[in-house]
């Protein structure tokens, strides 16, 4: 009756033993997707930034998420916050409109020493996606006035050479994980 008790007790170990580095590496791709996409994000407000008053740019793209962004987010981001969670990213890519970032990881340690033979050198994979939703559409632009119509009733008006009225990326866009 013990040796069956502690053989249960040793399973359950091994299985909790795994589902811990699953979740480690789960936490690992979401933190990585998150990083991409808020590095884009910030890409496109700073692309924002820079329509401001330029005539030859179209705000209203902008804040549709159609502007140029460059391959940094998985280049730098994605890898930055997967290795402080303990992973390394295997895959990285943005979806077809890039507004969105999925990322692929692999835990840096295995799952260890357990009873099962051969997973000592097993390594847990996770997936996550994250998804960036524009919160704004552009109401008027004037020479010396934005107004954005924005979600939650968060409008505003501004003048674009005033750097303290401006809104911030976050109020902009907003970046979360897809289900």
């Amino acid at each position: 009756m013990i040796t069956g008790l502690l053989t249960v007790a040793l399973l359950f170990f091994v299985f909790v033993q795994a589902a811990v580095t699953r979740s480690a590496a789960q936490s690992a791709a979401d933190a990585a997707a998150l990083a991409a996409a808020r590095e884009a994000r910030d890409q496109l407000y700073e692309g924002f930034l820079g329509a401001l008053g330029d005539e030859d740019e179209d705000l209203g793209d902008i804040l549709d998420g159609d502007a140029p962004r460059s391959g940094a987010p998985c280049e730098q981001a994605a890898p930055r916050l997967a290795e402080r969670n303990g992973a390394e990213v295997i895959a990285c890519r943005a979806g077809d409109s890039g507004l969105s970032y999925t990322t692929r990881v692999r835990t840096l340690e295995p799952v260890g020493d357990s009873l099962i033979p051969a997973t000592e050198n097993e390594y847990a994979e996770a997936e996550a996606t994250a998804v960036i939703r524009g919160l704004c559409i552009l109401a008027e632009e004037e020479e010396d006035r934005v107004e954005l119509t924005c979600d939650e009733d968060r409008d505003w008006s501004f003048d674009p050479g005033d750097e303290d009225a401006l809104p911030e990326a976050r109020d902009m866009f907003r970046v979360y994980l897809e289900d």
